[in-house]
C-alpha cells in the first residue's frame, strides 16, 4: 500500500515536469486573465469586460460624484469624500473622475487626521508659553517656552513671547525683575521721585493761594463801595416862613433829616439823642 503511494507521487511530478504551466508576464498597465494580458482601464474609468483573444479591455468613464485615480481593473468607481460642515469642514477644490475631493477646515481649526476628515479647535499656549509656529487647516499650533529675557502673560494661538521692556530707555529703573509669564516693572528712583514731586507740589500751592486771592477780590469789591448821602431837596413852598435877610441875631440853617433847623450863631449846636437815631 506503501508502495502504490510512492509510485503516484513519482508519477505526478514526472508529469508536472514534461507539461509545465506557460509563465505570463504582461506590462506595467496590464493584468493576466484567462492566459491573456489584458490592459487596465486608466484613472477615471472602470471595467466592464475583459479582453480576450479578439476584443480589448472595455471600460466606461465613471459618473458624476465618482472617481478612480489611478490605472485600475475596478468594477465600481468610489464616491467622493463629502465635507460635513456640521463637522467643521468645508470644500477646498471639488472632485472629478479621477481625483477626489479635497476638505479643508474652517477658520480657528485644523484637520484631527491627513484624510482631514473631521476638524478640532487650534491649542492655545498658555502663559509662559509662546507660539513657535502658528496652526494650518491640517496642523495644530507648536508652543515653545519663553526664554531668558521673554515673557507670555496670555493664553493665545497667535502670541509670540515678548522681550522684557528695558527700562533704561524711558529714564527709568528696574523695580522688580520680569519672569516667563510677566514683563518686568519700571519706576523712578526715590531721588528722582522727591525731585518731582517738590516743583509739583509747588505749582499746585501757588496755583491754590491764586485762585484764593481772586475769589476774595471778587466777593470783596461790591461791600468797598462808598454809599453817598441822599440829597435832599425842600420845596420852596413848603417854606412858611422864610428868614428875613436881616435878623438881630445871626443864624445858622442846617438841615437833619431833610429838615431845615435854624439856631443862633455863637451857640453850640445840639441834636437830641432822639434826632440822631
Amino acid at each position: 500500500m506503501v508502495l502504490l503511494r510512492l509510485r503516484c507521487l513519482l508519477w505526478g511530478c514526472l508529469l508536472s515536469t514534461v507539461h509545465p504551466e506557460p509563465h505570463i508576464t504582461c506590462g506595467e498597465n496590464q493584468y493576466v486573465t484567462n492566459n491573456h494580458c489584458c490592459d487596465m482601464c486608466q484613472p477615471g474609468k472602470k471595467l466592464v469586460n475583459d479582453c480576450t483573444e479578439f476584443t480589448t479591455t472595455e471600460c466606461v468613464s465613471c459618473k458624476t460624484g465618482e472617481f478612480l485615480d489611478t490605472w485600475n481593473r475596478e468594477r465600481h468607481c468610489h464616491q467622493h469624500k463629502y465635507c460635513d460642515p456640521n463637522l467643521g469642514l468645508k470644500v477646498q477644490k471639488e472632485g472629478t473622475s479621477d481625483t477626489d475631493t479635497t476638505c479643508r477646515c474652517d477658520e480657528g481649526l485644523h484637520c484631527t487626521t491627513n484624510a482631514c476628515e473631521s476638524c478640532t479647535q487650534h491649542t492655545p499656549c498658555p502663559p509662559g508659553l509662546g507660539v513657535k509656529q502658528v496652526a494650518t487647516g491640517v496642523s495644530d499650533t507648536v508652543c515653545d517656552p519663553c526664554p531668558a529675557g521673554f515673557f507670555s502673560n496670555v493664553s493665545s494661538a497667535l502670541e509670540k513671547c515678548h522681550p522684557w521692556t528695558r527700562c533704561e530707555t524711558k529714564g527709568l529703573v528696574e523695580l522688580q525683575s520680569g519672569t516667563n509669564k510677566t514683563d518686568v516693572i519700571c519706576g523712578l528712583q526715590d531721588r528722582i521721585r522727591a525731585l518731582v514731586a517738590i516743583p509739583i507740589t509747588m505749582v499746585i500751592l501757588l496755583a491754590v493761594l491764586l485762585v484764593s486771592a481772586y475769589i476774595r477780590k471778587v466777593t470783596k469789591g461790591p461791600g468797598n463801595k462808598v454809599i453817598q448821602p441822599k440829597k435832599c431837596q425842600i420845596p420852596v413852598e413848603d417854606l412858611e416862613d422864610p428868614i428875613p435877610l436881616y435878623s438881630i441875631a445871626p443864624v445858622q440853617e442846617t438841615l437833619h433829616g431833610c429838615q431845615p433847623v435854624t439856631q443862633e450863631d455863637g451857640k453850640e449846636s445840639r441834636i437830641s439823642v432822639q434826632e440822631r437815631i
